[in-house]
């Protein structure tokens, strides 16, 4: 299990209002980073990132968290933000572990 902070985790994303699609990649920080959102999505502070449920991980609509800070380098082909994630992670106290229904109890 992976926090969605770790550098190792990424969670792909849809930006609430507009459903322009990203990935949100940990940073071993308190803030996530927005990658791979086309350059002419528009993206404001503010805005929610929910799970896409590509790629099977993450079912759809989770709240990931809200942009905090949106980039557009010159020349590259993505914009990038920073997010601060919906949940407070250094204040867990219980989680819950979302497993496939992928048939019967193992080792």
């Amino acid at each position: 299990m992976l926090l969605v902070t770790d550098p190792r985790s990424s969670v792909g994303v849809l930006v609430r209002t507009s459903r322009e699609a990203g990935l949100v990649e940990g940073q071993g920080t308190e803030v996530l980073r927005l990658r791979y959102l086309s350059r002419s999505a528009v993206l404001r502070e503010g805005d929610v990132l929910v799970s896409s449920g590509l790629g099977g991980v993450f079912p759809r609509g989770l709240v990931v968290g809200t942009v905090v800070s949106v980039s557009r380098p010159v020349g590259a082909l993505f914009q990038e933000a920073q997010v601060r994630p919906a949940a407070d992670l250094s204040r867990l106290e219980e989680v819950l572990v979302i497993v496939s229904g992928g048939g019967g109890a193992g080792p």
